[in-house]
């Protein structure tokens, strides 16, 4: 059953695919094709839903935490969009730190107290991220950041995307069922049917922010 939230989970999308015709696939191969049709429709963009956030702390003599899958912070970690420092009375957003001046910093003892001080930068390397300087109090962060899509394997694993995509990722995995039953031109037509869905996310996409400001600055210099 879908979760109390409405969102259909792996099983739910087995047996939907088995209600249509497809109960002589096997569960595995149902799972993956649910699973081809959830990264389908994921690849297609970098889209609002994989935004999330997390919070992660810092004491003196820790400088990075190891992201995920090699630690826990940061679940499906994909691309880091911004750190802020959530402390009481310390509250600053940090700035990515340049190559030129991180790299030197892996030489460093970066634990010394010497060089602790207010965070102010941030730089991800080798799945860790790394905040700098080293806070010389225990400081609080929260990260903003973009998920990865990882593969749905457990009956009750829910996709990240919201439930009105429901229906794409039925179709992404229809698209393979028909294929696997010989059955080109139905595939073909439910490709075309997913296309609309595209659509529909691209426009829900653009209207997020339908009043923002214009990204770029007139040029004014010709005055």
């Amino acid at each position: 059953m879908p979760t109390a939230s409405g969102q259909y989970q792996l099983n739910d999308y087995i047996v939907e695919l088995q209600n249509r015709g497809f109960d002589g696939f096997s569960p595995a191969d149902l799972t993956t094709y649910i699973n081809r049709g959830y990264m389908h429709v994921a690849r297609r963009s970098t889209w609002y839903w994989e935004q999330t956030t997390d919070n992660f702390t810092l004491t003196p003599g820790q400088f990075n935490v190891t992201l995920w899958p090699l630690g826990t912070e940061l679940p499906n970690f994909k691309s880091l969009d911004k750190v802020v420092v959530t402390t009481a009375n310390h509250t600053a957003v940090l700035e990515p730190q340049g190559d030129e001046e991180f790299w030197p910093n892996l030489g460093l003892d970066l634990t010394q107290t010497s060089i602790q001080g207010e965070p102010t930068e941030y730089y991800v390397f080798q799945q860790k991220l790394y905040i700098l300087p080293p806070p010389q109090a225990q400081r609080d962060f929260l990260a903003y950041y973009h998920r990865r899509v990882s593969p749905l394997v457990a009956a009750t694993d829910a996709p990240i995307t919201p439930q009105h995509l429901h229906d794409a990722i039925l179709q992404g995995a229809l698209i393979h069922c028909h294929k696997r039953a010989n059955e080109p031109p139905l595939a073909q037509f439910t490709e075309q049917l997913l296309e609309e869905f595209f659509d529909d996310m691209r426009d829900d996409e653009e209207m997020l922010m339908a009043e923002q400001l214009d990204r770029v600055s007139p040029d004014d210099t010709w005055l």
